[in-house]
């Protein structure tokens, strides 16, 4: 790892870093937000667990970690035991709200508040992008911020039976209706440095792919995560919405990896099985070895969003197409293996 978790610590968490991960560079074709497209074409497919709602916490291990109340208002799905000391080693010794037991990561967004009263949100769909050979799964301990760019973050509704919408500015929430529920999706680069657990800034070791060819100074392809936020019926969007970070622009998620063995390389390779979750216990026993790992364009067990407390329908997610001019098509985040090839290839930088 070439940066240090002291060194990490030691960056100050103001409006300069901020203004750092906004341009944070990549290549200038870089496709942001494409996340099933022909840019994972090395392994192609992907799979996606589902994540319920585990806790909030004014923490976050990465960007602030051993520093605990300091820490905008987090929301965390995945392990259970994510805090200001949180390590890979820890989270592996945790357990998990994952679908897939072996899934031990931390998934984390700040807090949503509807007219000034926080909504806490249902789960987190984390679609893994890309699959096969040529495509390396995270090292435990990983980590990674992404969003606050149109490219990287969007806003959108999500109506049973139907394609979720997603807007193309992350300032602008749309209103949705008593038919369907608010979602926010996520998007993080698939091309690693191959030796960086994080960076100084949290995402300059993660750049997108151009022109389905990840960098020589980030040539490890990874799979590419999205995370679509779930949110009760009580979050009905529009201009009511901020967030614990401040308005919706600032829109953005973490990720810190955390795979039982190497489940996370057996699923990218069709191989892995998946071991349903065991509640109330660590769910990070062995590998169970069967050969039933989902495969890309089959249709994702989890693709329907649970029920809110309210008692709404679940509400299946499709292929989410965004048409802004020069920005790709979304890839399907729910993994049913390839999405549409992007479009033109958005100049903007990822931010975080």
């Amino acid at each position: 790892m070439s940066i240090t978790r002291s060194t990490i610590a030691a960056v100050s968490i103001t409006a300069g870093i901020a203004g750092a991960l906004i341009m944070s560079s990549v290549p200038a074709t870089a496709a942001p937000m494409d996340n099933g497209n022909g840019g994972n074409r090395q392994g192609g497919g992907g799979f996606a667990v589902q994540c319920d709602f585990s806790h909030s916490a004014s923490v976050d291990p990465i960007v602030m970690p051993g520093h605990a109340g300091m820490s905008h208002l987090h929301e965390f799905f995945g392990n259970t035991a994510t805090n200001e000391n949180s390590t890979g080693a820890s989270l592996l010794a945790g357990s998990t709200t994952c679908s897939d037991s072996n899934d031990l990561s931390a998934y984390w967004v700040p807090a949503l508040y509807q007219d000034g009263t926080r909504v806490a949100p249902i789960s987190a769909r984390v679609h893994y992008e890309g699959r096969g050979p040529n495509v390396t799964a995270f090292p435990a301990g990983f980590m990674a911020v992404a969003g606050r760019t149109d490219q990287t973050a969007a806003w959108g509704c999500a109506t049973r039976g139907a394609q979720p919408t997603l807007g193309t500015s992350v300032a602008t929430v749309p209103t949705c209706d008593a038919g369907s529920r608010l979602v926010a999706q996520i998007t993080f680069p698939q091309c690693w440095d191959g030796t960086s657990l994080d960076s100084a800034d949290h995402i300059s070791h993660l750049v997108f792919a151009s022109g389905n060819v990840c960098p020589t100074d980030h040539p490890v392809r990874v799979p590419q995560v999205t995370l679509t936020i779930n949110y009760p019926q009580a979050a009905t969007g529009g201009s009511g919405v901020t967030l614990a970070s401040g308005a919706a622009s600032t829109l953005h998620a973490d990720i810190f990896e955390a795979w039982a063995g190497n489940s996370l390389q057996n699923r990218i390779g069709g191989r892995g099985g998946q071991r349903p979750a065991v509640a109330g216990g660590p769910q990070n026993g062995p590998q169970n070895g069967q050969q039933n790992g989902q495969r890309g364009g089959q249709a994702d067990p989890n693709a329907a969003l649970p029920a809110d407390q309210t008692g709404a329908p679940a509400q299946a997610q499709a292929p989410v197409q965004n048409t802004a001019p020069g920005q790709g098509n979304r890839g399907n985040g729910a993994g049913r293996g390839q999405g549409q090839r992007g479009g033109a290839a958005a100049p903007a930088a990822p931010a975080a």
